[in-house]
């Protein structure tokens, strides 16, 4: 149903502030009172917004307060890693939000997983579908958003739930539970891209302009973002670090095409580790991280020599990146940006070659990648349905930083 005018111009100042009152629409959108009251009164016969109080100011007279309702409908951010899929719905004011994880059995650190097992993705999917079949869900889905590990040009940005056939793996699986429940577009982007988006709108790169996430996790990557918006690159591999030839120096041997990216992989520091010390048996990389800076601390010099031979890499890489995007940060990706001595560390190593660069740490963390799937699902809702209104899309973004998500099977009816 497309909204009129003066109803998007209403529902968009409902959506931006949360909760509102007519008095306030008034100063917010410079309609005639009568407009505001048409506006606010079709609007809520049609399930967009809803009564959810009164206002008692200081002075003057108490005030209704309106507030987004169900038929607003929800986003979808959906992240199909090698080794987990989470899903995150999120309704399009920011108020209500909702996510599981489906993971591989076993320690993340255990095994170098690049395909999901067919039990999680049936477990995965059945989620999805056990979502949308809920009644106060059903037809209120307005965006989905699929994170991949892979590079997407721009022919495939945007897929049809009804070409699921065309796909293959856990992709396809999902795709065709969403076929039955969602007739959109599903819009395609890269994890990596995700993850920057998810870091540059709510995390450590909120104050600046331009960041590049590196993200060191079984395959390694990096999402560019200057003046806020995505660097793709002419077939959508802008940031590929695992296609840069390793090594470079002369008589080195033969170039690997992933020789990069098993250099940075989080899994090297990893085997690193264990091939050098004692076995930690079922650590994951965080695990293994903490070990090696307790190892540290207490003197060891072989797990000094791990952690700076990884260090020194991962500098190096924050240098590439600072040389040929000059960003205003690098964040670290990943379980070794959840360690803030590796990454004071990284910092230190990589200032003395490049005077610009600055490192730090993720501030989002794990839910980087759904996130920022989130993220671009709710930008690409909000214009969809307030077309030329959809201006306070920001807002809405902002209350997903640091908010408590229900588990997927508690959420209760809005």
């Amino acid at each position: 149903m497309e909204l009129p005018p003066t109803q998007r111009h209403v529902l968009s100042h409902t959506l931006g502030h949360g909760s509102t009152t007519r008095p306030r629409l008034l100063t917010a959108t410079g309609l005639s009172k009568p407009s505001v009251n048409d506006a606010v009164g079709s609007l809520e016969k049609a399930g967009y917004v809803r009564r959810n109080g009164r206002h008692v100011p200081v002075t003057g007279k108490p005030a209704v307060l309106f507030e987004a309702a169900g038929e607003v409908g929800w986003v979808l951010g959906i992240d199909l890693g090698s080794s987990h899929v989470d899903l995150m719905a999120v309704d399009l004011a920011g108020a209500e939000s909702t996510h599981v994880s489906v993971a591989e059995p076993g320690p993340a650190g255990a095994a170098r997983r690049r395909e999901l097992s067919q039990a999680t993705v049936e477990r995965a999917a059945g989620l999805l579908a056990e979502w949308c079949e809920r009644p106060d869900r059903r037809g209120r889905l307005r965006s989905v958003t699929i994170a991949v590990p892979q590079i997407i040009d721009a022919g495939r940005r945007q897929v049809s739930p009804a070409d699921a056939g065309r796909e293959q793996g856990a992709l396809a699986a999902l795709m065709g539970t969403l076929a039955g429940h969602y007739d959109g577009p599903v819009r395609l982007e890269n994890n990596v891209n995700c993850s920057a988006v998810a870091e540059m709108r709510i995390g450590a790169g909120a104050e600046v302009p331009s960041l590049a996430y590196l993200q060191l996790g079984v395959g390694v990557g990096a999402g560019i973002i200057t003046e806020g918006r995505l660097v793709r690159g002419a077939h959508g591999a802008a940031g590929e670090l695992s296609r840069l030839p390793f090594p470079w120096a002369e008589g080195a041997g033969q170039v690997s095409r992933h020789a990069m990216e098993e250099r940075l992989a989080a899994s090297r520091l990893v085997d690193s580790y264990r091939s050098r010390a004692a076995p930690v048996a079922g650590a994951t990389v965080g695990e293994v991280v903490r070990a090696i800076l307790a190892d540290v601390a207490d003197g060891s010099a072989e797990a000094k020599a791990v952690l700076d031979e990884y260090v020194r890499d991962v500098a190096r890489a924050c240098v590439a990146l600072a040389a040929v995007v000059d960003p205003d940060l690098v964040v670290i990706g990943g379980e070794i940006g959840d360690a803030p001595e590796v990454v004071t560390a990284i910092q230190a190593a990589a200032r003395p070659l490049h005077e610009f660069v600055a490192v730090s740490g993720s501030v989002v963390g794990a839910l980087a990648t759904v996130l920022g799937a989130v993220i671009l699902g709710l930008e690409e809702a909000h214009a969809e349905l307030l077309g030329e209104y959809a201006v306070h899309a920001g807002p809405v973004i902002d209350r997903l930083r640091g908010r408590p998500r229900q588990p997927w099977s508690e959420q209760h009816a809005g």
